[in-house]
């Protein structure tokens, strides 16, 4: 009889992992099971740890449920946790056994513990060194990756020989799944700091989940292999954490990876999702919304969510970065009129940028072609929703993704001195602002925060209209003042009959010329 010895793990410890039981998140959804950043829990007694032994971790029924295939998989990445390595990420097909599911959840728990982040988002750890950005990287640094196909044939650690190329090639044909793979990967670069490059070259190094680092022209900073892990049904995929983010494809599920609907969705977001882990993030759960990183895969949309692009954009970025100086400022005018100065009836509108700490500030340049009033206005994104760490239920307080932090912003010239600051509401509300740029010339926004450190999305807002500003037409010398000097500017334009003394406007020097100087000089300046 299978003994289970959950009873005896040490209590104080808090769960923080788990999975979906098939049925408790609609019909299109994947269990996954472990988190980053996390330590292999020991039994209570001498100190043995159980390796090669389900029934340290699972009932009889769970185990008599499992494939051979996956009782393998599960021993495998249990050698990898007592021989220090971080095990990872395992996504499972919607027709999953709901017993296979339960013993994914029970054994992958008894594994592994991780803290509850008070963010929503869980990024349990970020690339710190990559082929083409070097090393000493950190939170909020944009970060380009390279990824490669590793050759069929190529050892999986743990799995064997892996055949993607030809599986993809059968499934999907040759040259038309590789851009998927870039698609999905792209979706992750749309939403934040994150550049993926295809190294075009692997060397066929083992793949072990960050034993062979990216080098350019030889290998990828993610590598990318497929074998047959559990066949049809169970396991989909599974994906190491950075500096690692390698990915294997379970090329045993032949019916889901073929299905071609909305452009092989069902690949693309396992993928994306996948690549998730990749960056850092782990799973979350919610009740209200429906995300990426959930420990399932959804097909009612494509790509990262708002809590999904949150914890990209806290580990690299925005889209924008670094525009964090005068000097290294983004382009507003590229992005709201194709270059153009801003003229009156132009609006610029940008979204999904963010503060990712307390120390980040974006600067945004702008040209105006004619005297403008500009009203500006940066609000805050991301709305309120559930969600806790993957074995929480999704349930509990709300997380308002508004209310980060207090957004505020400047606009200065071009010599950086400040014409308007506005800092006027609490955080979670709108800051406006309205102001004449009479000048036609370079200018900037600055958007800031009251220095939390934590990721405040926000959205910008700009409108323009054309400034009609008051003349003076008497003076004549531009002087801002009416005298005797402005009345021998005017004779002496009139004499040499210059379209400026035309002051009648009927193309003529005559005595009604002299007569509108006169009453605009009597009716003074503005």
């Amino acid at each position: 009889m299978a003994i289970n010895t959950r009873s005896l793990l040490i209590t104080s410890l808090a769960v923080a992992s788990g999975m979906a039981i098939a049925g408790d998140h609609g019909d299109i959804f994947s269990t996954c099971g472990t988190d980053a950043n996390v330590q292999p829990r020991q039994l209570i007694g001498a100190g043995i740890l159980p390796v090669d032994s389900l029934e340290y971790r699972l009932t009889e029924q769970q185990i008599q449920a499992l494939s051979q295939p996956q009782k393998d998989l599960l021993l495998n990445f249990e050698r990898m946790v007592y021989e220090g390595q971080i095990a990872p990420h395992v996504c499972m097909h919607p027709d999953t056994d709901p017993v296979v599911a339960a013993a994914f959840e029970q054994f992958l728990k008894d594994l592994w513990f991780a803290d509850n982040n008070p963010n929503a988002f869980i990024l349990s750890t970020r690339w710190s060194s990559t082929a083409t950005s070097g090393s000493g990287l950190s939170q909020g640094d944009p970060t380009t990756l390279t990824y490669s196909f590793i050759p069929d044939g190529t050892n999986i650690q743990g799995e064997g020989p892996s055949n993607l190329i030809s599986f993809m090639n059968q499934r999907i044909g040759s040259g038309t799944w590789e851009p998927l793979f870039q698609t999905a990967l792209d979706a992750w670069a749309d939403v934040s700091g994150l550049t993926y490059i295809h190294e075009p070259n692997d060397d066929g190094f083992t793949l072990s989940g960050g034993g062979a680092a990216g080098q350019l022209g030889q290998r990828g900073d993610v590598r990318i292999g497929g074998n047959f892990i559990d066949g049809n049904s169970g396991v989909l995929a599974f994906n190491y954490f950075p500096n690692g983010g390698d990915m294997v494809i379970d090329t045993g599920d032949n019916n889901f990876y073929g299905n071609s609907q909305n452009n092989y969705i069902r690949l693309r977001n396992v993928v994306t999702h996948e690549a998730g882990h990749g960056i850092g993030l782990s799973h979350v759960e919610s009740d209200s919304h429906r995300f990426l990183m959930e420990p399932f895969i959804d097909i009612s949309f494509e790509g990262p969510q708002i809590d999904d692009l949150r914890g990209a954009q806290r580990g690299y970025g925005d889209v924008d970065e670094n525009n964090n100086s005068f000097g290294s400022p983004t382009n507003f005018n590229d992005l709201a009129t194709g270059g153009a100065p801003f003229i009156g009836g132009n609006v610029g509108a940008i979204s999904l940028r963010s503060m990712d700490d307390n120390s980040d500030i974006d600067y945004y340049f702008f040209t105006t072609g004619e005297p403008v009033t500009l009203s500006l206005t940066v609000a805050p994104s991301g709305g309120s929703y559930q969600n806790t760490s993957q074995g929480g239920g999704g349930g509990g307080a709300f997380f308002d993704a508004d209310s980060v932090s207090d957004l505020r912003f400047s606009i200065t010239n071009q010599f950086a001195t400040t014409l308007l600051s506005v800092d006027d509401t609490p955080d979670g509300e709108n800051e406006s602002g309205l102001i004449e740029l009479p000048e036609p010339g370079n200018y900037y926004v600055i958007v800031d925060n009251d220095n939390v450190n934590n990721t405040q999305t926000y959205s910008m807002f700009a409108v323009f209209t054309t400034l009609v500003i008051d003349t003076c037409e008497a003076d004549m010398n531009d002087d801002g003042a009416l005298d005797f000097f402005d009345i021998a500017q005017f004779l002496t334009l009139f004499g040499n009959q210059d379209p400026i003394a035309d002051f009648s406007g009927d193309g003529s020097f005559d005595f009604f010329d002299i007569a509108a100087f006169l009453s605009a000089f009597g009716a003074g300046c503005p």
